[in-house]
């Protein structure tokens, strides 16, 4: 598994509007107002105009949509401050919606992405345990593709190098992945985290860099028309073109690598990974 570097929020947010001084959590660059109540700070999410969007979400809706901004942007910026803040703005939704499927889900996503970001596997472990308890509350309320593909991910992930951990986690990470695919095939988002797997993954096993181009592809074409409805999960259009980059690089395709990088910038500009990890591999690999 690939670890991303951390930065700092100052340095990989700019313009943004992260700040916690004392209780005040400044959120407005997310589309999020906050307000002071007594010695506690309450984020609201902001509705835009209707004239010029959809109608406004509500009630729990409302709430996943702010945390699923709050933490993609967060992802793609390497914040790990402003992505603890989108786990605690979750955290503050579920406690009036206990049991919504999208606010778990994306609870579930924030800690599947610290843990990402952990490079000792014993200190990322729980992490991703917390990952796949949240996306399992998730699932038995309501099963989304996505869910399902990010409890594969996360399952396989708690395997590390023991093959005691590989029998008892490896049936669980693959029922996941088929249960993700029964009910989306062609999700894009499924399809890169299947890609993703098959690149770890022995050919003996099912997986393999072959399989892993042939489903990051496919991953690719489906995200050329997806457009899911608010609040619903729309994470992953760059990071399969960071994937692909790393494919080609791995191919000694310099130009085809720098090529899906820059398509990955345009998709997401300023996405750290990219920007400050994986373009600078590029080019000191010459």
């Amino acid at each position: 598994m690939l670890v991303r570097r951390c930065f700092s929020p100052e340095h990989m947010i700019g313009r943004s509007s992260y700040v916690m001084t004392g209780a005040l959590l400044t959120l407005g660059a997310l589309g999020l107002t906050a307000t002071t109540v007594g010695a506690q700070t309450r984020a609201t999410p902001v509705v835009a105009s209707a004239a010029t969007t959809p109608p406004a979400l509500t009630g729990a809706a409302r709430w996943a949509d702010s945390v699923r901004v709050v933490a993609e942007r967060a992802h793609l910026a390497g914040d790990t401050l402003a992505m603890a803040n989108a786990y605690r703005l979750a955290q503050r939704a579920l406690t009036a919606f206990p049991d919504d499927a999208l606010l778990l889900h994306y609870q579930g996503y924030i800690r599947y992405r610290q843990a990402q970001r952990i490079a000792d596997f014993e200190t990322a472990l729980p992490v991703f345990e917390d990952a796949v308890e949240l996306l399992e509350r998730s699932a038995a309320v309501k099963p989304f593709a996505e869910t399902h593909a990010l409890l594969a991910s996360a399952t396989g992930s708690m395997i590390g190098e023991s093959m005691l951990r590989g029998i008892r986690f490896g049936m669980r990470a693959s029922a996941a992945e088929d249960r993700a695919v029964d009910l989306g095939a062609n999700n894009p988002r499924v399809l890169l985290l299947r890609a993703v797997s098959a690149w770890y993954k022995p050919a003996a096993f099912g997986g393999g860099e072959e399989k892993a181009r042939e489903l990051l592809q496919q991953a690719l074409r489906a995200f050329a028309n997806d457009a899911p409805a608010r609040p619903l999960p729309a994470w992953g259009h760059a990071e399969a073109y960071a994937w692909l980059g790393q494919m080609e690089a791995k191919a000694g395709k310099r130009d085809a690598a720098r090529a899906a990088y820059d398509r990955a910038l345009a998709l997401a500009p300023g996405y750290a990974w990219v920007q400050y990890v994986l373009k600078p591999s590029l080019e000191r690999a010459r």
